[in-house]
């Protein structure tokens, strides 16, 4: 009877866990899709995750057409368009093989970028078909929204900008994200398939998933990351485009900036995360320089600068050489 009501009790906090994981994965891919209009529902985000499942419990062939029916169903539910439709069966594809790369022990980096390269290979089909029209009027009426908000409630007070000072910095922010459009775009289905990437190496890695197919294989701790060294390359070739002056040019090099440039502070956090561990920093401490960064923006480029030097200096191996060093020195006095 203890067993029992032990593996009762153990059953209900896994449901629960299952329940506060899904929704908040579910939560993440509704915010990365507010801003950003999206050729389906957000909730389609999170069809990889259910693929993977299924492909997990019946079989990759199995899945493949559980896949198929799914796009069908779509279709019969209603949804004729071929931008969505084609997303659906993209998202499908994405989650049937990130079951293979779970089937064959693939890091989960690696699943991550071979998974989404489909996606984004159709989100730029979407674009050239016509999306970036609809991401411009989508813009355009955000930024009417804002200026209604203005006219009505008098933002630039709160914000103790003047007027005209409200009215220059909703333009400049338009002309950003005119430019930023694909970019974003690509980034939020990057973000999309990474939550769906972190929600399967926390629901599928207990140990009776690998007789049921696999585990997905957990990423590393987030102070080990690391931009590929490719992406140096890309970085320079942004680069050159911007100082070519061509106009198509500049845009195509500031939306592969950007989205490089993210990674790199991204990376920049990551060492600096690595430094505090290995000094034994304090977690209010590291909290409030976290605070400080949210606070100063402009420090962001201490990190970007930091995470693009990582690439040739390794700073991570440098300081543990330095504690071996000082270790040694220790040891022999």
């Amino acid at each position: 009877m203890p067993n029992a009501e032990s593996e009762r009790t153990s059953g209900f906090a896994d449901a629960v866990r299952l329940a506060g994981v899904l929704l908040t994965g579910a939560g993440m891919i509704l915010v990365a899709s507010s801003d950003l209009p999206t050729p389906v529902p957000w909730t389609y985000g999170l069809l990889p995750l259910a693929l993977l499942w299924l492909a997990r419990r019946v079989g990759l062939l199995l899945g493949a057409l559980a896949a198929t029916a799914t796009v069908g169903a779509v279709y019969a539910g209603g949804v004729r368009e071929p931008a969505q439709l084609l997303f659906v069966a993209v998202l499908s594809m994405a989650g049937l093989l990130l079951s293979a790369f779970a089937r064959r022990g693939v890091r989960a980096s690696v699943a991550l970028a071979l998974s989404v390269t489909p996606v984004l290979a159709v989100a730029g089909v979407y674009l050239a078909a016509g999306g970036m029209q609809e991401l411009s009027t989508v813009l355009a009426q955000r930024l009417e929204e804002i200026r209604r908000l203005e006219t009505e409630h008098a933002l630039s007070r709160t914000l103790g900008l003047s007027t005209m000072e409200f009215q220059q910095a909703i333009e400049e922010t338009a002309r950003l994200w005119a430019l930023l459009l694909p970019s974003l775009f690509a980034l939020k289905w990057v973000i999309v398939m990474a939550i769906n990437c972190w929600l399967a190496s926390v629901l599928f890695r207990s140990g009776h998933d690998d007789a049921e197919g696999g585990a997905f294989p957990a990423f590393e701790a987030f102070s080990t990351w690391r931009v590929h060294p490719i992406a140096a390359w890309g970085m320079a070739l942004a680069l050159a485009l911007v100082v070519t002056r061509w106009s198509p040019g500049i845009e195509a090099g500031v939306n592969l900036a950007f989205p490089l440039a993210i990674a790199y502070a991204i990376q920049g956090f990551a060492v600096a995360r690595f430094a505090a561990i290995a000094v034994q920093m304090r977690g209010v401490i590291q909290a409030a320089i976290v605070l400080l960064v949210v606070l100063m923006p402009i420090l962001l480029v201490a990190f970007l600068g930091i995470g693009f030097l990582d690439s040739w200096f390794d700073f991570r191996r440098r300081i543990v050489l330095g504690m071996d060093d000082t270790l040694g020195a220790d040891g022999g006095t």
